[in-house]
Formats: C-alpha cells, sequence, structure tokens
C-alpha cells in the first residue's frame, strides 16, 4: 500500500497538491532516513510555502549523498505537461530489443558479406596456377675461414695443442701474438713448448 502511494507520487508529482503534500509527511514521518522521500516532501514543502521549510531543508541535505543535485532539484520547474511530450517522444523511438534487433540484424548483414568475400576469394584461388619450387629451402651455415683471426682464441689454441695438433696451434699462437701484442712473449713461450712437444 506505501510503496504503491509512493510510486503514485513519483509518476504524477505535483509540488502543489495537498494531498499529495499529506501524504509525503507521512511517508517521510515513517522513514526519516529516505533520500528520495525527503527530498520530494522538501519541495512540495517549498511550493506550498508551510512554515517548516529550514527544519527540512537541513536533513534534507544531511541525507543527501550530493547536495548539489538537492538544489537543482528545488530550483528547477515541475511540469505536468511536459510530461506527457516527453512520454509522446518515448513512444516514437525503439525500446531496447528493437534497437538489439536492428544491430544484431547489421552484425549478420556483415558477417555474411565477409563469408561471401572468403568463398568468392577460395574459388578464384583453385582456378590459379601456384608454382611450387623444385627444392625446399634449406638451411646453409655460412661457412667462415677457418684461420678467420676473429675465431682464434687462446682456448681453441689449448684444444688444439691437447688434441695434438702441434701445426694448428702454433699457427693459433701466432695470430694471438698478431692480435694481442701485450701478450707476445707469452704466446712465444707456448710455441716453444709445443715445438718441444712436437720433436718428442
Amino acid at each position: 500500500m506505501i510503496s504503491e502511494k509512493f510510486n503514485y507520487i513519483i509518476n504524477n508529482f505535483d509540488p502543489k497538491d495537498n494531498n499529495q503534500l499529506s501524504d509525503l509527511k507521512h511517508l517521510f514521518n515513517k522513514y526519516p532516513y529516505s533520500q528520495t522521500i525527503s527530498a520530494y516532501y522538501l519541495k512540495s514543502i517549498k511550493s506550498q510555502g508551510v512554515n517548516n521549510f529550514s527544519r527540512i531543508l537541513s536533513r534534507a541535505a544531511i541525507l543527501s549523498f550530493d547536495r548539489a543535485n538537492l538544489k537543482n532539484w528545488m530550483t528547477t520547474e515541475t511540469f505536468l505537461d511536459n510530461k506527457k511530450e516527453i512520454n509522446k517522444d518515448l513512444e516514437d523511438k525503439f525500446t531496447f530489443l528493437d534497437w538489439f534487433d536492428k544491430i544484431s540484424n547489421e552484425s549478420d548483414s556483415k558477417i555474411d558479406e565477409k563469408l561471401n568475400l572468403i568463398e568468392t576469394f577460395i574459388d578464384k584461388k583453385s582456378n590459379l596456377i601456384i608454382k611450387e619450387k623444385d627444392s625446399e629451402y634449406k638451411f646453409k651455415p655460412k661457412e667462415h675461414d677457418k684461420n678467420d683471426p676473429e675465431l682464434i682464441t687462446e682456448t681453441l689454441a689449448k684444444i688444439l695443442t691437447n688434441q695434438k695438433k702441434y701445426k694448428k696451434a702454433i699457427k693459433a699462437y701466432k695470430i694471438l701474438s698478431l692480435k694481442y701484442p701485450k701478450k707476445s712473449s707469452f704466446f712465444a713461450d707456448h710455441i716453444k713448448k709445443i715445438k718441444r712437444l712436437e720433436k718428442k
């Protein structure tokens, strides 16, 4: 009963109606912490010039989440004639389901266009002659010069010595002595050791 009364007041709000003012007063006393009821009651009191406006205003301001909205609500005029015009405009517009149907139909047609485009491409592709390569691509690593000085390291020279490839080890140490002149005496000692091992 109370919710029906409140819904009726919200849908047909007239701040100058005395019956609505008394109903709002009853609701305001029964539900003193309702922001919506206090805002509607406050607007009715202001429109009818009732003397307890300042007390209700302070309570409504405390209950309000946003006082700027409360101020806008209080300063705007409520016109019942405009409601009829708004409802008339709303009847002309699409409902949510109408919009949903319209959008889904458009998206279906776009999908159909894309599918047709793909099918025509596949048909044309089957008519094309594709030349296949006789040989498959095989990975061929770049061949480096085995005597490349950048690849010669001290570790490589030691490995060659351990593998008893003395000529290659001597060559590696000669390249290293040219590459690192500060260590040339060190590499010369290694070359002498390798030559001794070679004679054995």
